[in-house]
């Protein structure tokens, strides 16, 4: 076989036909080992698949797929991820037993399609002792398929293609051997032993007294028809006549299947069945009744702490809504699986169920789990982020709940007027996380609050968004009443360099009540007017650093060491000469002030 290429360029339209495909193939193989025959969700599930690869060839004809240990790639994009299910997913299957690409042509869906998925069945539930994958390919010779695969055991992995792999009865006799085990051992036994030959020597023979008219005589053990073994045929006897006749391998390997099926959660498997209904069936009715039994499902899931289920359950909804066309109600039923989970009393009991739990779920399963979620679950969850604790749980929520917020900014500037203070408090860190400008009329109208805790907050959130809004809304906590929520304001308009707020600024630093406030309220007052204020306000601070009262008497020193500090945040040529006039005072704050001011600016 010729390695193909690219064949067609990998546009959109190729790469979601040929993933649309392998995802119904899969999903056919898994009803064939779930179902019956007669079984019209098998039914359903194949003739989706034929649908699925007809869709394909208007865009990839053929098309060739390279086989991953836990995907398939086409045109070097992954067009199918198994990474969930490891052993038990197709592309391992596959990879298993050395095949590495997959050559699909036109005709293959009404062809070749059922017979490669019976093929793909038998290689699946095979033991170590029958013929492997490759083995049944070679055998099937399907005619819309072509492969490539190398073979194990022999010096390394050497390559083989289908079309270069035609030696009649010597390949066959090399394959199983290569195949391995005692299933290797029958197959060159079968083919290599002689065909029975007609013995001359029973003509003489006496004959049986109870045998039909016409009847060939036999003799010894041969008397009765169908009694002993066939002429070439090996018997497991011959090998040993002891009970115990597994060897260590073979007790290895059941050992281990029987660990692997006892590990297994079948659970899943119930999942998938639902949901294989819900898309194959065409009675709504049958729709509707697993669909309810999902719903059940999901609430037994929260309860026992198994989000892995409920974000997979979660996910198929997802993606079932966005390619089934099916009845209003089953539509309805299927968003209403994630909106069931939102309802503020179901996750309410999911918070209050991972604050009492011991086992910390895995971050990215509690993170899809959440991102599923609609906009009503935001008022539990900024309720319950609001008083949690640092920890990974609460770490995850939050990253989830910012994303689940950014979408929906209009519940999250609503849940900012809430009257509970910890959904308050919760929107508040979600706001400023997200700086959208969505939340800036909520957050200004906090700071006509009560709660000067609130205010502090809502003045940092409204700095992270930074927005000519947010900044102007800043402005007002300079005319506060609360010393902390002043401060706040000033450092974010220093932060911002926000240079309209300068007239409220120097209003501030003439105040009398100014000379009052302690060292750390003025230090933040100076520095926020220092760094935008220019020579402009050089003048104000000079008379602050320098001036003398009517009976002499100069500004507070803590005043004065503030003005020099502001003053050498400007250092222009007159900010210089007004600190070199204070430079030998005789108060040694203000002279230590003015020092450092000078030094800063050397």
């Amino acid at each position: 076989m010729t390695t193909a290429g690219h064949d067609v360029s990998a546009s959109p339209q190729a790469v979601a036909a040929i993933e649309d495909a392998l995802r119904a193939f899969a999903k056919a193989l898994r009803a064939i080992q779930l179902y019956l025959p007669n079984n019209p969700t098998r039914a359903a599930a194949i003739e989706q698949a034929r649908a699925a690869f007809r869709t394909v060839w208007q865009v990839a004809n053929p098309f060739e797929i390279h086989v991953r240990e836990s995907s398939f790639l086409w045109a070097e994009r992954t067009v199918y991820l198994d990474a969930e299910r490891g052993t038990d997913g197709l592309p391992w299957l596959l990879y298993r037993d050395g095949l590495r690409s997959l050559r699909l042509h036109s005709g293959f869906e009404s062809t070749d399609l059922e017979a490669l998925l019976a093929i793909l069945h038998k290689a699946r539930t095979a033991s170590p002792d029958d013929d492997d994958l490759v083995t049944l390919l070679w055998v099937a010779d399907l005619a819309t398929i072509e492969y490539r695969h190398v073979e194990h055991g022999i010096v390394g992995d050497i390559p083989a293609e289908r079309g270069m792999d035609r030696l009649g009865v010597a390949g066959g006799v090399a394959r199983a051997v290569a195949g391995g085990g005692a299933g290797g051992a029958q197959n060159v036994a079968r083919l290599a032993a002689p065909a029975p030959e007609t013995s001359t020597s029973d003509e003489h023979a006496p004959p049986d007294e109870h045998a039909p008219p016409g009847a060939r005589p036999t003799t010894g053990a041969r008397a009765t028809l169908g009694e002993g073994p066939l002429p070439g045929m090996v018997r497991v006897d011959d090998f040993d006549s002891t009970l115990y006749f597994l060897d260590a391998r073979e007790t290895t390997y059941l050992q281990e299947e029987l660990t692997r099926e006892y590990a297994e959660d079948h659970r899943k498997l119930a999942l998938a069945s639902l949901f294989d209904v819900i898309e194959g069936q065409s009675l709504v009715d049958a729709q509707l009744e697993a669909l309810h039994i999902v719903d059940e499902l999901l609430i037994e899931f929260l309860t026992l702490g198994d989000y892995e289920l409920v974000a997979i359950a979660l996910r198929e909804a997802s993606t079932l809504l966005r390619r089934l066309v099916a009845d209003e109600r089953v539509v309805t039923a299927l968003r209403g699986l994630s909106a069931r989970l939102s309802e503020p009393a179901v996750m309410s009991q999911l918070l209050q169920a991972l604050d009492e739990s011991t086992h910390v779920p895995v971050a990215s399963l509690l993170e899809e789990l959440f991102l599923a979620l609609r906009p009503s679950a935001l008022e539990p969850l900024v309720a319950w982020l609001g008083v949690a604790m640092a920890s990974p749980v609460r770490a995850s929520i939050e990253r989830a709940s910012t994303r689940l917020a950014g979408t929906h900014t209009t519940e999250l500037a609503r849940l900012l007027e809430h009257e509970n203070e910890f959904v308050v408090r919760g929107a508040l860190r979600l706001a400023a996380q997200l700086a959208t400008p969505a939340a800036v009329p909520g957050l200004a109208r906090l700071l006509r609050g009560h709660d000067a805790r609130l205010r502090v907050e809502a003045l940092n959130a409204l700095g992270e968004i930074a927005s000519p809004a947010a900044l102007q809304a800043v402005e007002r906590g300079i005319d506060d009443s609360d010393r902390d929520v002043r401060v706040a304001a000033f450092r974010v308009i220093a932060t911002r360099a926000h240079a309209a707020a300068l007239p409220r600024l120097l209003d501030a630093v003439r105040r009398k009540e100014s000379r009052a406030a302690d060292l750390s309220e003025k230090m933040a007052l100076f520095e926020a007017f220092g760094s935008m204020c220019g020579d402009a306000g050089v003048s104000e601070l000079d008379t602050l650093l320098n001036a003398r009262g009517l009976l002499g008497a100069r500004e507070p020193a803590e005043l004065r060491a503030c003005a020099a500090l502001a003053l050498g945040m400007v250092a222009s040529p007159a900010a210089i000469a007004a600190l070199q006039r204070a430079a030998d005072t005789k108060d040694v704050v203000v002279r230590s002030a003015v020092a450092r001011a000078m030094r800063g600016n050397a």
